[in-house]
């Protein structure tokens, strides 16, 4: 497991990575940096690297439990992580390693998209007993949260919509 960027233009692989336990890359919102999970089996940390790797790896964060998802504010301000353990966290980039808690309740909640304008978090959760995708208010995700239906929630380039699928994997939209 390691990283690459392809010039689609035609241009050579560039590998990003060297350790064997790098994965999930997610690009930085100006396409500079390449942010990934590094493993250690029970535990992760977060990493970015320039993606012409013309420098060095920079820790980001480093967690006590094993990362499922990743991706960045549209500001840049913020990577959004979904644990293993069923919590999302955020960790903002050059402020410090020590993530924030930004959903984490006895469920289980994955899966977080941010919406272009970066005011609204959705991810799923079974905190209903079934699974669900839920709406709040990023980065104060305790100003309230409102359930959508279905799950593997998608916003819209607009932010106007959310996108997520059904139990029997057909596409809905919410406005």
């Amino acid at each position: 497991l390691d990283i690459w960027t392809k010039d689609l233009g035609g241009g050579p692989f560039t590998r990003l990575t060297h350790d064997g336990r790098d994965h999930l890359p997610a690009w930085s919102p100006d396409g500079r940096l390449v942010a990934f999970i590094r493993d250690s089996g029970t535990a992760s940390a977060v990493y970015a690297r320039p993606a012409d790797a013309s420098g060095p790896e920079r820790l980001l964060a480093r967690l006590n439990t094993v990362v499922a998802d990743v991706t960045w504010s549209h500001d840049g301000r913020w990577l959004v992580l979904g644990t293993a353990a069923g919590d999302i966290v955020g960790v903002r980039p050059g402020e410090g390693r020590a993530p924030i808690p930004l959903v984490a309740t006895p469920a289980f909640e994955e899966a977080p998209a941010l919406s272009p304008d970066d005011r609204w978090l959705a991810y799923t959760s079974d905190e209903s007993g079934g699974v669900e995708v839920y709406v709040r208010p990023f980065p104060n995700t305790g100003g309230g949260r409102w359930e959508v239906g279905g799950w593997a929630p998608v916003w819209s380039r607009t932010g106007r919509e959310l996108f997520y699928l059904d139990v029997n994997s057909r596409l809905w939209a919410a406005r």
